[in-house]
């Protein structure tokens, strides 16, 4: 039996908008005729071609019967739809541009899709085609980033709370291309004409607020042609003010309906100093910028409770201002879980002051068993949503977590990492990296595994557990190896690989105090071992999976030299590890 039988064989009518694509019009209507679902009906809509499009749908609509041919004065693309609408008699729509195609398997996929889920809309992946050097790109995210991201079936609430982040990752929701909806959904609703950009996100929206839910097909089936007089790659001032204002009617319908609206607020502000940047003097712009403003005066963020787990052992000296820079964080919405590794100084009267005075800290104390012991202990105890880990001879600045979670919150990031600063204890100098200016770079799962060696021969922020924000549930089937020292090199590349996402954020907001004997510093025997098990135990895991060998053979040799020069300067040279730490770094360097 053929796949249109068992979906019912319902008609879905193909508006085509034609506007001088003679030269990519055969493709796109070939690529129609060869769909495997075959109950369909093409409204061919010429808007005043003054090329040779007029003759290429003649002969299509002579071939075929289900090709129909309507013309009319050029009035723009949205005008060549709406009359598309009109005239379509299915019982679902899809627009197909007359310079794109489709894979033969377009219509049947997305139909498919919205049976199989009883969904009034089906959005499926695209990819682009350049037609100035000849090549595809697909959309900079991942298959598993995307998955995670969007969820097969969604209620139309939470699918609209989430809408601008998921069209800030991809355009498959926004733009006009890879869609199939039910006739229905669009009485008395057509394209606003005198939107000459981003008619198709305000259509669009305005479906998703008619619909009772959407599915996402994790399969690209439409193919949208890239070139340079494509209107959509025009910037001009016209384009920037009809996309702030479709946003900003995207916020209004959003808060209407009282649905959180923080996601749209941060697109609008990305897109307005987009914007600003490329017309510095627009007047209307700033119009813009003052109502933004206004708006982000009103708007009420999440505050999920957030766990940071402070590992204590013999560090009385610096531990008070290490507690009173996590309790003068802005963001007030914390518990903070104070694990006393048997502490013999006075640590723990320092962690009974705070616990005293401040509600939302947490004091345990145990045996002493290092610091893979102390903060699984924190992190079992842990109730928050997120977790943070804070060694305490370091200390944070105040924006901390508060920078750290709304980065994980706009970007449905798992995993948060920031930059810091050195405090070098026994010279008492600060050593402050050179920063560019504020910046995020974004991660899958799969690509910050693949990068992470080269990242961690930077510098300490993807090589330490502190100074990074987590999602708890990543310490569900993850923990930091007990009795092990360098638990953070043994235990980061798990939590990232098992991350959806992760995002980097170029600031500055842990203080790493350097020079000072803690609960991890001191270069013994044991800490040459498990050093040792740990390069050689990733390596392994690095091998069978196929992530960068090579580059982890750097970072071992690098992790090698260094322990045995730390080794020399503790006097452990006639040990039988640094025997085998120099045996090893004369067989793998070069």
């Amino acid at each position: 039996m053929r796949n249109e039988i068992k979906m019912n064989n319902e008609l879905i009518s193909i508006i085509v908008p034609i506007y001088n694509t003679e030269k990519y019009l055969r493709q796109c209507l070939d690529s129609i005729i060869n769909q495997t679902y075959t109950n369909f009906e093409v409204l061919l809509v010429n808007d005043g071609s003054p090329d040779g499009s007029a003759a290429i749908c003649q002969e299509y609509v002579k071939n075929d019967s289900r090709f129909r041919y309507f013309e009319k004065e050029n009035g723009g693309v949205s005008s060549a739809r709406n009359l598309g609408l009109e005239r379509s008699g299915g019982a679902y729509i899809t627009f197909i541009d007359s310079d794109d195609w489709v894979e033969s398997n377009h219509l049947e996929a997305l139909l498919k899709g919205i049976k199989e889920n009883n969904t009034d809309i089906a959005v499926s992946k695209h990819k682009s085609f350049n037609t100035e050097d000849g090549l595809f790109y697909f959309p900079a995210y991942s298959n598993q980033n995307q998955n995670d991201l969007c969820i097969k079936k969604k209620q139309i609430r939470p699918f609209l709370e989430l809408f601008p982040k998921l069209n800030y990752l991809t355009h498959d929701f926004a733009c006009i291309a890879s869609k199939l909806f039910k006739k229905s959904l669009t009485q008395n609703l057509f394209l606003d004409e005198k939107l000459p950009q981003s008619e198709d996100l305000d259509y669009f929206f305005k479906l998703y607020l008619r619909a009772e839910s959407v599915v996402y097909i994790d399969e690209v089936t439409y193919i949208y042609v890239q070139h340079g007089q494509n209107a959509s790659h025009r910037q001009s001032e016209i384009s920037a003010l009809c996309d702030l204002k479709v946003h900003i009617n995207m916020l209004d319908f959003i808060n209407e309906l009282n649905i959180p609206n923080y996601y749209y607020l941060e697109r609008i502000k990305h897109l307005l100093s987009y914007w600003k940047d490329r017309f510095p003097d627009s007047k209307d712009i700033k119009v813009y910028e003052t109502r933004v403003a206004d708006l982000e005066n009103k708007i009420t963020y999440p505050q999920p409770l957030i766990s940071l787990v402070v590992p204590i052992y013999n560090v009385e000296n610096y531990l008070w201002s290490c507690l009173d820079s996590i309790a003068k964080q802005t963001y007030s919405n914390i518990e903070v879980l104070l694990v006393n590794d048997g502490s013999p100084d006075d640590s723990g009267a320092i962690c009974r002051e705070f616990v005293a005075k401040d509600s939302r800290f947490r004091y345990i104390e145990k045996e002493n068993g290092g610091l893979s012991d102390a903060r699984n202990s924190g992190i079992a105890e842990s109730k928050g949503e997120f977790l943070s880990f804070v060694d305490s001879d370091d200390w944070i600045e105040p924006t901390y977590v508060e920078d750290l979670y709304r980065a994980a919150l706009f970007n449905d990031a798992e995993v948060v990492v920031s930059n810091y600063q050195e405090f070098h204890q026994e010279r008492n100098v600060y050593l402050i990296h050179i920063f560019d200016d504020y910046y995020e770079t974004h991660y899958s799962g799969e690509e910050v595994i693949q990068q992470l060696p080269l990242l961690e021969r930077k510098d300490l922020s993807f090589k330490t557990s502190w100074g990074i924000l987590f999602a708890r549930r990543l310490f569900d089937t993850i923990s930091f190896p007990k009795g092990k020292t360098i638990e953070d090199t043994r235990t980061n590349y798990r939590l990232f690989a098992e991350s959806c996402r992760s995002t980097y954020i170029h600031k500055a907001l842990y203080n790493y105090r350097v020079g000072v004997d803690s609960i991890s510093s001191r270069i013994t025997e044991k800490l040459l071992v498990d050093v040792l098990e740990c390069l050689m135990e990733r390596m392994a895991v690095y091998a069978i999976k196929g992530w960068n060998v090579a580059d982890e053979r750097e970072n071992i040799v690098t992790d090698l030299r260094m322990r045995y020069n730390q080794a020399k300067e503790a006097g452990l040279q006639n040990t039988e590890i640094f025997k085998r730490y120099a045996e090893l770094l004369y067989l793998l360097s070069d």
